[in-house]
């Protein structure tokens, strides 16, 4: 799937204002992401539809019957930067939710240069300190049913009250991702792309909707699979 987005990316409708190495590594970011969202799209075939409404939906509310023998990335490339921030809601809900669930692992790594209480726990200067995102991610004080997907929490006026700091997928703080922008406009792109293109399924090794369906393995996030290690596909 990783080579099917490279050759997206590839028709050129990203920046190319982006340097080599920073560039790489953000289409690794954003396809990453975009593999477990179609995961969870193909797993959640409402949300599938949703998604693909709202695309259908932003291509002719902009460009109408305007580009009739224009390739599909040059459509899509057409609509304003402005519209893919602000005029997707599902489309963000379904990203931010799928995010939430497959960025539960270390991060946050440091060395303190004061030591500081932390409830029982004396950190001394100089500690190596790292945080388990999952520890906010899927806690239930801010997420009922946290393992469930449910984009439909983040379309809600206000999705978790009374409390800060409760996503982590682009950082937080004085210092979230300098690349967000750019990172959600591609995976918005990639989606977009991919969801209007094609039309896919979920299977295992034999070609059936799996049972059980897969889960992120928490110990290699870049995997899934089930309790006996089956791999899927779509």
């Amino acid at each position: 799937m990783s080579v099917l987005f490279a050759g997206i990316i590839n028709t050129g409708i990203v920046c190319e204002s982006i340097t080599e190495v920073g560039h790489e590594r953000l289409i690794y970011m954003v396809t990453q992401q975009a593999c477990w969202m179609l995961l969870d799209l193909a797993i959640h075939p409402e949300w599938k539809e949703k998604c693909k409404k709202e695309i259908r939906d932003l291509l002719s509310r902009h460009l109408g019957d305007s580009l009739p023998s224009a390739t599909l990335s040059e459509k899509l490339g057409a609509i304003p930067v402005s519209a893919w921030e602000d005029e997707l809601p599902v489309l963000e809900a379904c990203t931010r939710e799928s995010q939430r669930l497959s960025i539960t692992g270390v991060t946050l790594r440091r060395n303190v240069r004061e030591g500081m209480k932390i409830g029982e726990q004396v950190v001394k200067r100089g500690d190596f300190l790292a945080y388990s995102v999952g520890d906010v991610h899927l806690n239930p004080k801010y997420y009922p049913e946290p393992y469930k997907y449910d984009p439909g929490r983040w379309l809600r006026p206000d999705p978790i009250p009374n409390a800060v700091y409760t996503f982590l997928g682009w950082g937080v703080g004085r210092h979230p991702c300098t690349g967000m922008k750019v990172a959600k406009l591609e995976m918005k792109l990639i989606l977009s792309m991919f969801l209007t293109r094609y039309d896919f399924d979920l299977v295992d090794k034999n070609g059936k909707f799996p049972n059980p369906l897969p889960v992120p393995d928490r110990n290699d996030i870049h995997q899934v699979c089930d309790d006996c290690g089956q791999r899927y596909s779509i």
